[in-house]
C-alpha cells in the first residue's frame, strides 16, 4: 500500500507523519474534536507503507492518519488499541519515543 510520509527533523527530534492519500488536505469534525490532515504538516513523499513503518523507531514522534494504517500499527504493536482517536469515522494516533 502507497502511503504519504513527511519526515521533519529539527531541534534534536525526529517527526515522521505517515497518512493514507485520500484523506491528506482533508478536516475532520466531530462535537469539538478536529482532525486536520494538513498538507504543511502530513505532505510528503508517497511511499511504500512497509518503509515509513521502517521509520518508527527512528523517530521522536510518530503521527498516523487513517484506518488502515492505524489499525496495521496496531497489529506490528506501535500502537496500543485503546490509544486511538477516531473522528468521524477516522482513526488517528501518535507513538512517542521520548
Amino acid at each position: 500500500m502507497k502511503v504519504i510520509l513527511n519526515i521533519i527533523r529539527g531541534e534534536g527530534n525526529v517527526f515522521v507523519n505517515i497518512c493514507e492519500k485520500d484523506l491528506l488536505g482533508k478536516e475532520f469534525r466531530e462535537n469539538e474534536v478536529i482532525l486536520n490532515i494538513n498538507k504543511e504538516f502530513y505532505e510528503g513523499d508517497e511511499v511504500d507503507m512497509e518503509y515509513a513503518f521502517s521509520l518508527v523507531d527512528e523517530a521522536t514522534v510518530v503521527s498516523i492518519v487513517g484506518n488502515i494504517l492505524v489499525d496495521e500499527a496496531i497489529k506490528r504493536g506501535f500502537v496500543h488499541k485503546d490509544s486511538v482517536l477516531e473522528v468521524s469515522g477516522v482513526k488517528f494516533a501518535q507513538v512517542y519515543n521520548l
